[in-house]
């Protein structure tokens, strides 16, 4: 009947519950059937009682009445009136009033059981206010009938509460298999059907109202699909740990590197080791079987500083650290060994092994000295360079620095590291934004003749800009600096020395071309004076002929002004041939004697003629100029024609004080500064003043014939171009100018020096 309700073989709960459904039920059947009864036992009792009770009140005086007056047929009525009554089965009267005690009437049969209730009552009979005890009267009740009816009544109850019983605990278990146990059985099919290689289906229970609300069940399933998802992402990762665990382990077995573990016991007996241990020439037998322990494989060398620093380690309670030390191959090979050594402790906080990954690096500690050897090498080379090297990363900051750089600027590789290279050169301010484009464009990029501010000198350097291409700082670049100081000189004394010599021709052509009519413009001059001289006895005897009278003409020509211009035309005629002496120099070397001469004494004179030149006071007032000296004591002599190297110092000085006159110096004063040193074997005189200075365009041009910077009328643009040549070609000297707008101007002239011997 129970598979009729789809309970499949083999399912036990269902069972199970049935069983337990009816024991319970039995039980509480029971319970209740014998409370039942048992009231019903005692209603039926009562009803006994009261019967009793009511033979006492109604039949028992009546009886005692009937006795009294000896009607013993009346008692036999009345006792067969009160057998009637429920349960009695046998009454009895018996008679006091004779003297003794017999039975004298009774109705109904004495039970032959045990299950009776028997109660006497006493016979009274009221006489003239007086109570007489006339006799008894014995009620025998029988309890069969009530038993007998109970035990009927039990099989009834009990019947049908086990139907009623039998019937609700199938009702109960079709439900509980309806709600429950068939969901139950789709579980544990489900569950017993679950595999590894079958996650995909999910668990559903065939549960008909959808729209319900969610119940334990429905947990239980999503509980379950929640496993089946969480069970497929932990075989999933399982599968790839097991996976990386096993290409872990393939690539160990094929990589360089060696697994140990070793324990913390003298010597260090070796617990673990990869299988690829052959590379390092062992076996994993030797050292498994304890055949060899780790210390053991250990350079004798090395193995007293590998076990101190372990020792050290250990005392400064480091977990995990790294060492280097040489290992001896059964073969006799010398290995190089990096070990990466982490301490495993017990439970106790005791220090129970060591595991290392052990890696042969004999061939990288042969690079790296290989390594060592090329940066040292590199840094040699790049230090031995006379340039300065510096580079900088794409944000400005030093990089690199060599020993050029180092001596230039005084300044240490530990003082510059990592400081901005404005804070170094602040002369490459300028020069930023050229080196910045450089680098992002990743472009190689030059500047030639920078000015740089050394010690108050100017210097001029070549910088060449290289971009560093997959760098490690990410981008920079490489700055070369080469100093051109002396190149430029150079340079620049070439390029006037081709300059004077292309136009020295020129020159000793125009000399020779003008110099015929200016002689012809200043003999006619003079003869015209001499003509005019009442001087001459000659004029006078020549005048007194033609009747005139050489004094008032004389003086007419004087008021008129024609013996001004007859001197304007001489000065100027002797000027013009001044000019062509000096264009004479471009073409041939002077022929004028020399001597030597101290530079300081030359220098002293020349000042006082620059301070007494009229010109200078009227123009410039020469003596409104600091003039500072700063000679140096015992400088050689120098071998000069005097009047030449005046006119050049007159040249300088004049120059210097017409550029301070168009300075405003406001509570500054015009200052010249006039300074000789010793330069090897030269003599070194500087002319600096604190002028306005000159543009780069200009510097260049000063020493060019005819090229001035003056006014229309105030310079022929010869001055500088004879004196370079009078100190050039005469005396094989060197003429320089450095100068920078707003910073003056400074001349520099460096001559041959004469030691002088004792004979």
């Amino acid at each position: 009947m129970i598979k009729k309700f789809g309970i499949k073989k083999g399912q036990v709960l269902p069972y199970r519950l049935l069983i337990y459904i009816l024991i319970c039920s039995s039980f509480f059947t029971i319970l209740g059937t014998s409370i039942q009864l048992y009231m019903e036992y005692r209603s039926d009792v009562d009803e006994i009682g009261k019967a009793m009770s009511q033979i006492d009140d109604s039949y028992a005086n009546t009886i005692a009445a009937s006795l009294w007056d000896i009607n013993i047929e009346h008692v036999s009525i009345q006792l067969d009136g009160a057998l009637k009554l429920p349960g009695i089965r046998y009454l009895e009267v018996t008679d006091k009033t004779a003297g003794f005690s017999e039975p004298i009437a009774a109705a109904g049969f004495r039970p032959l059981t045990t299950r009776t209730i028997e109660r006497s009552f006493p016979l009274i009979h009221h006489v003239d206010g007086k109570s007489v005890d006339v006799g008894q009267l014995v009620v025998v009740a029988d309890l069969q009938d009530v038993l007998s009816r109970l035990k009927h009544r039990v099989f009834i109850v009990l019947t049908t509460q086990a139907v009623k019983t039998f019937l609700v605990a199938l009702f109960i278990l079709m439900i509980i298999h309806y709600m429950v146990t068939r969901h139950l059985q789709t579980v544990a099919d489900y569950a017993r059907e679950m595999d590894i290689d079958n996650l995909e289906r999910p668990l559903i229970l065939n549960r008909f109202d959808s729209n319900r609300k969610e119940d334990e069940l429905d947990m239980v399933a999503k509980a379950f699909n929640e496993m089946r998802v969480n069970l497929i992402g932990d075989i999933e990762e399982r599968k790839k740990t097991e996976e990386a665990l096993r290409q872990s382990n393939m690539i160990v077995e094929n990589s360089p590197v060696v697994l140990f573990k070793w324990f913390a016991q003298e010597g260090w007996p070796v617990e673990l080791v990869s299988k690829n241990v052959t590379q390092l020439g062992f076996t994993s037998e030797e050292f498994i079987s304890g055949e060899r322990k780790f210390l053991d494989v250990i350079h004798s060398d090395d193995r007293d500083r590998v076990q101190a620093e372990v020792r050290e380690y250990i005392r400064l309670e480091v977990e995990s650290f790294n060492q280097d030390y040489r290992i001896m191959s059964p073969d006799g090979r010398i290995l190089w060994i990096e070990d990466s050594t982490t301490i495993v402790r017990d439970d106790d906080g005791e220090i129970a092994s060591f595991m290392g990954i052990v890696i042969d690096v004999s061939e990288r500690k042969s690079v790296e000295n290989e390594l060592v050897h090329l940066r040292n090498l590199l840094k040699n080379t790049i230090d031995s360079m006379p340039t300065v090297l510096v580079g900088v990363n794409e944000k400005g900051v030093i990089i690199q620095w060599n020993k050029s750089a180092e001596e230039e600027t005084g300044l240490s590789w530990e003082e510059v590291q990592g400081v901005p290279l404005l804070s170094v050169f602040p002369q490459l301010e300028s020069k930023l934004e050229f080196i910045m484009e450089a680098i992002s464009r990743a472009e190689v990029r030059e500047k030639t003749k920078v000015p740089f501010t050394v010690g108050g000198s100017i210097m001029y350097k070549n910088l060449k800009v290289y971009p560093l291409l997959d760098s490690e700082e990410g981008g920079g670049a490489v700055l070369l600096m080469d100093d051109v100081t002396m190149k430029s000189r150079l340079e620049d004394m070439m390029i006037q020395t081709e300059k004077m010599m292309s136009v020295g021709g020129l020159a000793a052509g125009m000399a020779h071309e003008i110099n015929n009519p200016l002689g012809a413009i200043l003999s006619g001059v003079q003869g015209a004076e001499r003509r005019l001289s009442p001087s001459l006895p000659k004029n006078v005897q020549v005048a007194s002929e033609l009747g005139l009278d050489l004094n008032v003409v004389q003086e007419y020509m004087d008021k008129r002004g024609i013996l001004g211009y007859l001197r304007g035309i001489s000065d100027a005629g002797r000027r013009a041939a001044q000019i062509v002496r000096n264009m004479l120099e471009f073409s041939r070397k002077s022929e004028s004697v020399r001597s030597l001469m101290d530079v300081k004494s030359l220098l002293e004179k020349s000042l006082s003629l620059a301070a007494n030149d009229y010109d200078l006071k009227k123009k410039y007032d020469f003596k409104t100029i600091d003039i500072r000296r700063d000679f140096e004591q015992g400088l050689p002599q120098v071998n000069i024609t005097e009047t030449e190297i005046e006119q050049v110092f007159l040249n300088i000085f004049k120059n210097a004080a017409h550029a301070m006159s168009e300075k405003d110096f406001g509570d500054e004063r015009p200052r010249l500064t006039l300074r000789t040193r010793k330069d090897g074997k030269f003599v070194r005189i500087e002319v600096e003043d604190n002028g306005p200075g000159m543009e780069e365009d200009v510097r260049k041009r000063v020493f060019e014939p005819f090229y001035t910077t003056k006014h229309v009328g105030l310079g022929t643009g010869l001055g500088l171009s004879v004196s370079y040549f009078i100190i050039a070609r005469n005396h094989e000297g060197e003429f320089l100018v450095e100068s920078e707008p707003g910073k003056g101007t400074k001349f520099v002239i460096r001559l041959p020096g004469i030691i002088a011997t004792d004979v």
